[in-house]
């Protein structure tokens, strides 16, 4: 080999070596899927399109604070259907490549297509559904991949039987025949019984019906002074209080904190109506969030809690994103369980998760909220 031969060779070498040498460039776009209920039932489209504008709103901020990796949400609707939820998934992995997935409504929903992304160790931060056993069926795995930052239904459940069994006299229960429904029947069922009381009157009604008067007839006649209100179609029990001549306490599902429920019901007949919160509006932090939402999206910004639940979601995926520096799912997933330092406009921590613990909110942090004069605040205890 000539001179120059071996000088060539050698100079490839070192160029070779130095090239291997050099850190991997940066990833400059993670791609995060996003399945929500966005059309169908009003009560479904209100939770999707809330918790949606919240999310957004966080990744706005990151990138006007100059975070990086860029973050590209490829957003699509499920329709409240779970077959339809489970088929988005497939194509979030399989065609779009996504890095993480964040969704949705339904439970159920959630439940058809969480083991998918375990299966697959794809990150998936869950909202605003609220099943208890989103994350648990889940934590023991090693590691786990499915967190969630929204409502857990028993912690609320919880929250309202305290306060219901101290206070009323008869208490009723009016629930959907849907999954959602019939778990929350139940628990509510053994959380009464675990209190030593029990249920003066128990009516169930198909989710797609459009009148309650049997069911809350039945209630009036039993007596019933706090009807728990756990069907979707949240406004419906209200409709014939003034006909039957019949207003007990309301209490039920944190859909009843809807700006839209407000609008359809009118605010004097929501006035003392009870629901599980995880927002207290009259927090600085909490009434700035709400006036910046108002500004942002105008009359199309209703639910406080739901909007401000998916802004802490958002804050989670971007403190993650930025400390990973990486699209890979396995390494995102770490720096989600890791995150530190949110400033959360819910009762979010700033450490929220830990690998025993994937929920956002832990029971202490979620209260009872009322309906008092136009607006929802926290529920003080009687004296």
């Amino acid at each position: 080999m000539s001179s120059n031969a071996r000088r060539r060779t050698v100079a490839m070498a070192l160029y070779a070596a130095a090239a291997f040498a050099l850190p991997a460039a940066a990833v400059e776009v993670v791609k995060v899927g996003v399945v929500e209920g966005l059309s169908g039932p009003p009560a479904i489209t209100d939770f999707g399109e809330s918790y949606l504008q919240g999310l957004k709103l966080a990744l706005k901020d990151y990138a006007e604070h100059g975070g990086k990796p860029r973050i590209d949400l490829v957003v699509y609707d499920d329709e409240a259907n779970p077959q339809r939820a489970v088929s988005l998934v497939q194509r979030l992995i399989q065609n779009d490549n996504v890095s993480a997935v964040v969704g949705t409504v339904s439970s159920g929903n959630v439940m058809a297509f969480a083991p998918i992304l375990q299966r697959a160790e794809i990150p998936l931060i869950a909202g605003p559904s609220i099943a208890t056993n989103i994350t648990t069926d889940f934590i023991s795995q090693k590691p786990s991949y499915i967190f969630r930052c929204s409502m857990v239904e028993k912690f609320q459940i919880e929250a309202m039987l305290d306060w219901g069994v101290k206070h009323f006299k008869k208490i009723g229960l009016i629930h959907s025949t849907t999954g959602y429904g019939s778990f929350a029947a139940k628990s509510i069922a053994a959380g009464v019984k675990q209190r030593g009381a029990t249920l003066a009157a128990v009516e169930a009604a198909a989710p797609g019906v459009n009148d309650l008067t049997p069911q809350m007839l039945k209630m009036r006649d039993a007596g019933v002074d706090l009807v728990l209100d756990f069907h979707e179609s949240f406004e419906l029990l209200f409709r014939p209080m003034a006909a039957l001549n019949y207003r007990p306490v309301v209490a039920g599902n944190w859909g009843l904190s809807s700006l839209k429920v407000e609008q359809v019901v009118g605010a004097k007949t929501l006035e003392g109506t009870v629901m599980g919160q995880a927002l207290d509006l009259a927090a600085p932090a909490a009434k700035a969030f709400d006036g910046r939402m108002r500004k942002e999206y105008g009359k199309s910004y209703r639910w406080p809690v739901l909007a401000a639940l998916g802004y802490d979601a958002g804050q989670i995926l971007t403190a993650a994103v930025s400390k990973a520096q990486s699209a890979d799912p396995k390494v995102l997933r770490d720096a989600i369980e890791n995150v530190d330092g949110i400033k959360a406009i819910t009762a979010t921590p700033s450490h929220p998760f830990s690998p025993t613990d994937h929920e956002c909110l832990k029971q202490k942090d979620v209260f009872l909220g009322v309906w008092k004069n136009g607006e929802v605040v926290r529920l003080e205890p009687k004296r």
